[in-house]
């Protein structure tokens, strides 16, 4: 379920696990940089994913699946590791916590991290076999996350994934890892956070940047050979699209009057594809252009 305003707030003072797997750069869609823009409030509201939303859709029948393997849940926790006297800036929204366990798998206080992946595309080999933390990465260091502010050893992962179903796994605790987690989480707030120093040699990824607030009418200087790096990307880009048309009316020539040929290593198809009309609706977006100064 989305998290509250409150807990938007509480975000920005604290290393949620998902900020921890972007930080030690195992998240494949956020990096430190990310993180870092996000704490020190320079990003304006991103829009949800469809992923994302879809996963918010179906988290409540995720933890209903998670009840009846595990017992009774209270929804919706928040847990810090300050709470916990460990003196690290980690605090997690947890899914669920147990409250009544109904097994021999589930202990009382042990969270919940209920996952949705891969509904709209398989990728393979990220979730292995049903009662295992053969979990991705990510989701590891989330878990352990989840355990250091709770205090617990074990964080039970339900899952809905694609070409599975709705699956159970269970992440138990690594001292090292849980260590690591204070000792990065400890240096990422305190030199970069606190400081307002961006992390060394990372890039924020593309979708972040776009959302950086910035300065109406504000001009400042910035490094030549980075803006001759941008146009030489856009020409070799549209030197390569012309190549591209130029290969494509080759091959359709080819093909002549056929829907289909064949060659050494394949097949190859020009069918109709049919789809329905829509409206874009209205919205505001940036565009990034250059003027070369006159002389």
């Amino acid at each position: 379920m989305p998290i509250t305003e409150k807990q938007k707030e509480m975000r920005i003072n604290h290393l949620g696990g998902s900020d921890m797997a972007a930080i030690l750069g195992v998240d494949p869609y956020r990096n430190a940089y990310d993180v870092y823009l996000e704490k020190t409030e320079q990003l304006k509201e991103g829009k949800v994913s469809d992923a994302a939303e879809a996963g918010n859709y179906l988290e409540d029948g995720v933890l209903n699946f998670a009840e009846a393997r595990l017992g009774k849940l209270v929804r919706n926790q928040y847990r810090s590791a300050k709470e916990r006297g460990i003196d690290c800036p980690i605090g997690v929204n947890c899914d669920a916590i147990i409250v009544e366990p109904n097994n021999g798998d589930a202990k009382k206080g042990e969270p919940v991290e209920a996952k949705t992946s891969q509904l709209y595309y398989y990728r393979g080999g990220e979730w292995g076999k049903e009662g295992t933390d053969e979990v991705p990465d990510r989701t590891i260091l989330q878990c352990h996350a989840q355990m250091l502010c709770t205090g617990t050893e074990t964080c039970h992962v339900p899952a809905l994934v694609g070409g599975k179903g709705l699956v159970m796994y269970h992440v138990n605790i690594d001292e090292e890892l849980k260590e690591l987690l204070i000792v990065n989480s400890n240096d990422f707030w305190n030199n970069h956070v606190l400081k307002n120093i961006p992390p060394e040699d990372l890039v924020p990824s593309l979708p972040v940047i776009k959302r950086i607030k910035r300065e109406p009418d504000t001009i400042i200087e910035i490094p030549q050979d980075i803006v001759s790096n941008w146009i030489l990307s856009k020409e070799q880009l549209k030197a390569a699209e012309k190549n591209k048309k130029s290969a494509e009316s080759l091959l359709l020539a080819a093909l002549g009057t056929a829907e289909a040929g064949r060659c050494r290593e394949g097949t190859v198809t020009y069918l109709e594809t049919h789809r329905k009309g829509y409206e874009v609706k209205p919205s505001t977006y940036r565009t990034l252009r250059y003027k070369k100064e006159k002389k």
